[in-house]
């Protein structure tokens, strides 16, 4: 767990109080947020966000290198998803390269770090990614931000690890 990013303090206001005071826009990402019609503020609470003041967030910590871990998802398994020949080796330093790109994804997505037993939801999300990636190596949305595949974020919805609050 150390080695991933810092949870960035956060306070949780209904989604219509935080539009009736002109609050900032709101993270509604998180399933029990959609849930409850809230938002999640970052910052320090409330008194830095609402009370007109700004609170810099700290600073985000890279994530490490996944080069010493063994892989989530093997190579022979990324190339029959991706129906790539198994005798075509050009580009299989490439796609070790986007496995250990879409395990820290996942990882950063999921909240805890995984490794290469874990189940066979995480293993698929994976290679549906790998394979996105593969296929699309540029934007692929016209918008402000590019989506992830759904089959992603629905193969990963019940496996992370959402906040709790009390």
């Amino acid at each position: 767990m150390s080695d991933l990013p810092p949870i960035l303090p956060h306070v949780r206001i209904p989604t219509q109080q935080l539009a009736d005071q002109g609050g900032p826009p709101a993270a509604l990402e998180d399933q029990d947020n959609f849930v409850r019609d809230l938002g999640t503020v970052l910052g320090e609470g409330r008194s830095g966000i609402m009370g007109g003041g700004s609170v810099p967030p700290p600073p985000v910590t890279p994530s490490p290198s996944a080069a010493s871990r063994p892989p989530v998802v093997t190579l022979l398994w990324i190339k029959t998803h991706c129906h790539i020949e198994q005798d075509q080796t050009v580009e299989d330093d490439y796609l070790k390269q986007l496995e250990m790109a879409a395990r820290l994804h996942t990882e950063n997505y999921l909240r805890y770090q995984i490794d290469d037993q874990v189940g066979e939801n995480i293993k698929q999300a994976m290679l549906v990614l790998i394979s996105h990636w593969y296929r699309n190596r540029e934007t692929v949305a016209d918008g402000k931000y590019a989506e992830l595949p759904l089959a992603y974020c629905a193969l990963l919805s019940l496996e992370r690890d959402y906040p709790t609050y009390t």
